[in-house]
């Protein structure tokens, strides 16, 4: 079996989980995990960032400087654009799911409501494919062993962060974390399936 194939194998199955778990949440009342992951942050202007850092106005930036790093070392500038499409084609997909679901939100947020409903979390598809992503850049890139480990401990942190965030701010079930978590690992994968079997050269 080559290993694109494992890769395309692994996204259908997370795919699957998160189709399972959509069905699960909405057909059913508040589920026992959502009802004890409950809480009320007394952090909120640091959730707030988080949740900032998981919009297109932070990401924007970040990938103009991720292209511009890539320009100056005179490299292909395809995983950069790569990211960039799976994050815009993730978070449609996010919006046709929720659309699809219709899972109301709690009703404890925080700051004021976002706009659409809750399943999946938009914020956890991004935590999972943006910065997922270029952790996983990260892990295969040819930096020394202590930069790779200090950058990919630093975005998974910032993932988490992110997830975190949504939670803290009453935004989201923690089954919408999972689920969004969930739809962007299947996407990452399918990703890393496609580099290997038509771009080896850049492929993880």
């Amino acid at each position: 079996m080559s290993r694109a194939t494992e890769d395309y194998i692994a996204a259908a199955a997370l795919f699957v989980a998160f189709l399972a778990l959509g069905e699960l949440v909405t057909r059913r009342p508040a589920l026992r995990v959502d009802a004890a992951a409950l809480f009320h942050s007394h952090a909120t202007p640091v959730a707030r960032f988080f949740t900032f850092s998981g919009r297109w106005v932070f990401l924007t930036g970040a990938l103009i400087i991720a292209a511009c790093i890539y320009a100056v070392q005179h490299r292909s500038i395809l995983i950069p654009v790569l990211i960039l499409l799976s994050q815009m084609i993730t978070q449609g997909l996010a919006e046709l799911f929720k659309a699809h679901y219709r899972r109301v939100r709690p009703d404890y947020w925080i700051l004021g409501l976002d706009p659409g409903k809750s399943y999946p979390s938009g914020h956890a598809v991004t935590a999972t494919v943006f910065f997922g992503g270029w952790a996983c850049v990260v892990a295969f890139s040819g930096l020394a062993i202590d930069v790779r480990a200090l950058l990919i401990g630093a975005l998974i942190a910032w993932a988490v962060c992110v997830d975190w965030s949504r939670l803290a701010l009453g935004a989201h079930y923690l089954t919408d974390i999972a689920g969004g978590t969930l739809l962007g690992s299947a996407w990452v994968f399918a990703a890393i399936g496609a580099l290997h079997q038509f771009a080896p050269a850049h492929a993880p």
